[in-house]
This record gives structure tokens, sequence and C-alpha cells, in this order.
């Protein structure tokens, strides 16, 4: 009998809203300004962002070698898994979820909180706002995948 495969769901669309989230995600709404102030001219400025763009899409092209030599379940912790050691890919998952992701969306909530408290006119301050926000949509999550793990067949 054969393994159970993961189905292959995401397309050109998913894949490609995945990686913008990811690449631009909420520092498009900072960093311009501080790019700008350090930087002074124009042409220097779009340099910069030109050179961030081509790091980045350095970046797309390694790890879309990586998925094609190494297609298997698992992305970044299965390539340092196979390349170093178990423990490393181990501890990176850890760092992963302690610093990195919960960093990102913080930095994100923050984001977010600034610009809401600009619009709407609340005197919260920016750190309660963020967490109001992460709480809330941690809880629209977790309802979610409750209601996924309740149901048994594919039209529900």
């Amino acid at each position: 009998m054969d393994a159970p495969q993961i189905r292959r769901q995401l397309g050109l669309f998913d894949a490609t809203m995945i990686v913008m989230g990811g690449i631009v995600g909420s520092g498009i709404f900072r960093n311009p300004s501080v790019v700008a102030h350090h930087v002074h001219t124009p042409f220097l400025i779009l340099g910069v962002w030109l050179a961030g763009g081509a790091l980045a899409m350095s970046g797309a092209f390694i790890w879309a070698e990586l998925a094609t030599r190494l297609p298997g379940a698992g992305g970044q912790y299965a390539y340092l898994r196979d390349a170093y050691h178990p423990v490393v890919a181990f501890v990176y998952g850890w760092v992963l979820l302690l610093v990195t992701q919960t960093g990102g969306m913080a930095a994100v909530a923050i984001t977010f909180a600034a610009y809401f408290r600009e619009i709407s006119g609340i005197s919260w301050n920016d750190s309660s706002i963020a967490a109001i926000v992460l709480l809330a949509l941690t809880a629209i999550n977790c309802m979610a995948h409750a209601r996924a793990a309740m149901c048994k067949a594919p039209s529900c």
C-alpha cells in the first residue's frame, strides 16, 4: 500500500499572494520614509528599492530550486534537516515559532494599530490595539480550525 500523499492545492495565484504577503507585508507603509531619510536622492532611493527587490528575487529563485529538488512536505524544516542535521531543523522550527513569526505578526499588528488609531481617533496606545487585534484574529483562526476538524466530508 502506498503512503498517503499530501494534495497539492495551491495554484499560481495562491503562491503569488503568499510570497507578496511575506515580502511586502506592512513594511511598505513604514520603510520608504526611513530609506529616503538616509539616502537623500530619488535615484538612490529607487536604487535601494531595486537592489532589495533583486535580493528578494534571488531568494525566491533559491527557494524555487530547493522546492524542485526536494519536493516533499516540510519546506524549510525539511531542507535544514536534510542539509545539516535534524537538531538544526528542530531548533529552527522553535525559533521560527517563538521569534521570527511572532515578531513579524507583532510588527504588522503595530503598523495596523498606528493607522487604525489615526483613522478612528481612538486614544488607546498602539500596543493595546495590536494585542486586541491579534487576540481576535487568533480566536477567529481557532474557530475556523475547530469547524474544519469537525467536518468529515469534502463538501463541508
